[in-house]
């Protein structure tokens, strides 16, 4: 940790500072040249350029280089929570990074307080932030977290979260290493975070936040051109003026000619439902021609193999309804076409308006085209195709663009996405494709087909979509045997399925307390939909099972888990196999009862201890027939009581510092019968502890590293090898009490 600040101050001045924060643990078994080393490395530039400075700092600086991150948030909980120097920042930039290199991105700012964005929007070099990537972040839909939330939740102070967010396919992996961070990232991280640390320090946001009032924002960098933001309450007030004029004039063309207006409506809602229906054909046969994840190394597969069928599909059932119009119809035909479009945008846009959604601005965009309805423009300018197509642009522009950088974000995780992924990227390749069919569907009505009528029957149409699904088959087909496998192995651009092995000694206990089963296991999980069966040596091998638990009733399924991530790994992600070496620790991990009083008839109240490594996973399963209710880490005098869910379930993850790398955590957990329940057991509570070994001597078995080097070896020459693995040893212990 350093300050950089004024030599000279009066005792009575209050201080004030900015907090610049990075860390530099990693996950157990990256590199960390993206997460988040380049930020360190970034840090250490601004702090030597501060230190020589010339000009006098009018604020100090504190530049926080924690290193327990990656441990549940801990340092930056420590620092906001216990450290002197917390009271006295105003603001904090958070530097992180789920990819590597690319343009860092915007993607938190505040709460509230305008003046940090300002701040950002003044000063920044090369601007690059969105208020999509907020809301997305914040919703949960992405699956991370920084430390800016503990900041903003536990120090109440405002900041910016600026992240790498490209090429996330070596985030967490052994391939995140310096090399392959892209050439002027640094530099560009480091012109933005310096010019808006030395912008900040020296305007008087700082010094009198009040007087700049606390505001959100809609904000958003237009193509990469610029950046666009505005007041909520502005974005409001045009949303809900977009939305008035597109109702009034979709209702106003209704009662020209209702007639012709209804059969519009038919065709509109027909052509989008006919696109979305393909759209969803196509989830299922790629996954079930190929497994999904055909597109993770070539995003350009996910265009082609739901791109085209939306667009064929979109004007084939376009061309089967115009084509029974009579020629005088057309153009009024066309005309309310575009006002249910932007009918139809405009209830969008109220949606998200209604629920304060920012990222509504896509749709107002949509509805640029209202211009040429409600402003006085010559006849002979109306007319021209080209007019109305140029106001139709920067909305289709936008959501291209946006398309793509979510594409670009989301497709690397889906390799860490346990559910199928197919609908997600689908998703992302139909907004834009759809909506810009939509809103051309008025000028493909004023298109001549070269069919004529009687070939453009129901029986045409059936055999037009027919025709788009055997295409598409026949693409899927030939891409699948071109290549079985998603991931491909390049040094320079690895991008390799994700997997995680753990070596584990099992020691678990019945209620009397005999031993059910004392055994070494081998644990293989695949972190993609595409399942633990896709990992070539556990498919091949008879020996690599499903998991079949012992303690039935809990549903953390006997299995190891670092992070509670149950709801993410199912039974297709994971396989064992008993491994013949039995691996010895120095410390075994050791659950022990203090004390166990009954307190009332249906309550009970347990001290307990649970020793091991470093790091632990505690799994807390109480019977059916009871809940926890209390939980206390012990001493009371140094932790709080934990605010609890209350469940029959619990998962802790503790972890600790010392010489011996071995902590003993105590403490209190209260379970309640829940009402009209009859205990049947003697013992009620199941206690489960795991010691990762997730560093040092003990970190790998040699089947682990036997694991690792086959892995390495054939990824060179296979696709289906191409497999980044995190493994280390666990010491698993389940108890009864």
């Amino acid at each position: 940790m350093v300050r950089i600040g004024q030599v000279e101050q009066s005792k009575n001045e209050r201080k004030i500072a900015v907090l610049l924060n990075c860390h530099y643990d990693s996950w157990p078994t990256s590199s960390a040249g993206s997460d988040d080393l380049i930020s360190c490395a970034l840090m250490l530039e601004i702090a030597r350029l501060l230190s020589k400075a010339p000009q006098k700092l009018h604020h100090d600086v504190v530049l926080l280089f924690n290193g327990a991150e990656e441990s549940s948030l801990q340092a930056a909980h420590g620092f906001i929570t216990t450290h002197p120097w917390r009271h006295d920042v105003r603001a904090f930039i958070n530097l992180e990074a789920s990819g590597s290199g690319g343009r860092e991105l915007l993607f938190q700012a505040g709460p509230a307080n305008q003046w940090l964005l300002n701040a950002y929007l003044e000063a920044a070099v090369h601007p690059h932030c969105s208020v999509i990537g907020q809301e997305v972040f914040q919703s949960g839909v992405y699956p991370g977290d920084t430390d800016y939330r503990v900041f903003r939740d536990y120090g109440k102070i405002p900041g910016l979260d600026l992240a790498f967010v490209q090429n996330g396919y070596w985030w967490h992996t052994e391939f995140d290493e310096a090399v392959r961070i892209t050439n002027g990232s640094l530099q560009r991280a480091g012109e933005n975070v310096y010019s808006v640390l030395t912008h900040l320090l020296a305007s008087p946001y700082l010094e009198r936040p009040a007087e700049y009032g606390d505001k959100r924002s809609v904000f958003f960098d237009f193509l990469g051109l610029f950046v666009v933001v505005y007041d909520v309450k502005i974005s409001h007030m045009i949303n809900i003026v977009a939305i008035f004029i597109g109702f009034l004039v979709t209702m106003a063309r209704f009662f020209q000619d209702r007639n012709l207006y209804i059969r519009a409506f038919v065709e509109y809602f027909a052509v989008l439902t006919s696109m979305v229906a393909v759209t969803y054909g196509m989830t299922k046969m790629v996954a079930f021609l190929y497994g999904t994840l055909q597109w993770y190394t070539h995003h350009w597969i996910a265009a082609i193999i739901y791109g085209i069928p939306i667009v064929w599909t979109g004007y084939a059932t376009q061309t089967f309804f115009t084509s029974k119009l009579a020629s005088y119809q057309i153009l009024k035909f066309s005309d309310c076409l575009e006002s249910i479009h932007l009918a139809f945008i405009a209830a969008i846009l109220m949606i998200f308006t209604y629920y304060d959604v920012a990222s509504g601005f896509l749709f107002a965009l949509q509805l640029l085209p209202l211009i040429r309805l409600i402003v006085p423009i010559s006849k002979e300018t109306q007319k021209l195709l080209i007019f109305p197509l140029w106001l139709i642009l920067p909305g289709a522009a936008m959501l291209v663009y946006t398309s793509e950088m979510l594409i670009s974000i989301f497709i690397p995780i889906m390799g860490r996405t346990s559910s199928n992924p197919e609908p997600i990227v689908a998703s992302f390749i139909a907004l834009p494709t759809v909506l810009i069919m939509l809103s051309l569907l008025s000028f493909f009505a004023k298109t001549k087909t070269n069919r004529e009528p009687n070939e453009c029957g129901l029986k045409d149409f059936a055999y037009s979509i027919s025709g788009i699904f055997f295409v598409m088959f026949l693409i899927v087909s030939v891409l699948s045997a071109a290549s079985p496998s998603p991931f491909r192995y390049k040094y320079e651009y690895p991008t390799a399925k994700r997997t995680q092995f753990f070596h584990v000694n099992r020691l678990m206990h019945n209620r009397d307390g005999s031993i059910i089963a004392n055994d070494s296991r081998l644990y293989a999980i695949s972190h993609d939909y595409r399942g633990a069966e896709d990992i070539p040596f556990v498919k091949s091998d008879p020996e690599w099972q499903e998991i079949e638990p012992i303690y039935t009733h809990s549903h953390f399924k006997d299995i190891p888990y670092y992070f509670p991530t149950r709801a993410r790994i199912d039974n297709r992600h994971i396989r064992y196999r008993v491994s013949e070496e039995q691996t010895k620790f120095s410390k075994p991990t050791k659950i022990t009862l203090n004390s166990k009083k009954q307190t009332s008839k249906s309550e009970i109240e347990y001290d307990l201890s649970v020793s091991g490594f470093g790091q632990m996973s505690v799994y807390m399963v109480a019977d059916p027939q009871w809940i926890i209710t209390e939980f206390t880490a012990l001493p009371v005098e140094t932790y709080k009581a934990a605010p609890i869910e209350k469940d029959t379930s619990l998962f802790l993850f503790l972890t600790c510092s010392s010489p011996e790398n071995h902590c003993t955590w105590n403490f209190k957990l209260v379970i309640s019968l829940l009402p009209s329940q009859t205990p049947d057991q003697e013992k009620p509570l199941l206690i489960g502890a795991a010691s990762h070994y997730i560093y040092g001597p003990e970190m790998q078995s040699k089947s682990l590293q036997q694991i690792e080097s086959v892995i390495r070896d054939n990824r060179l020459h296979s696709n289906q090898w191409t497999i980044t693995p995190s493994s280390w040893n666990t010491d698993l212990v389940y108890r009864y009490f």
